[in-house]
């Protein structure tokens, strides 16, 4: 019965965190009105982290400064084509 429940709080742990790792965390302020990487140099103090999918939901646009961008989706779909250039004639 301990063994059950000490895999049940692994497991529970486990999936938890491993939720958390997959969110990109960006850091606002009460005044601003944008998102900032966690190293930006405009803002050094009062920030708070928050995933990146609130801050876009609540309004908040990219720092132009520290450049955060979403990390890039995996393709799930291995023979969908990539698009090409046109070539100029």
């Amino acid at each position: 019965m301990k063994l059950r429940l000490a895999i049940s709080m692994f497991l529970f742990s486990f999936l938890l965190l491993s939720s958390k790792m997959k969110a990109q965390t960006v850091y606002i302020t009460d005044s601003g009105k944008k998102y900032h990487a966690k190293n930006c140099s405009i803002v050094k103090t009062g920030k708070k982290g928050i995933e990146l999918a609130e801050a876009r939901k609540q309004g908040y646009e990219p720092c132009k400064s520290c450049k955060v961008e979403p990390e890039p989706k995996k393709a799930t779909d291995p023979k969908a084509k990539k698009e090409t250039p046109a070539k100029k004639s």
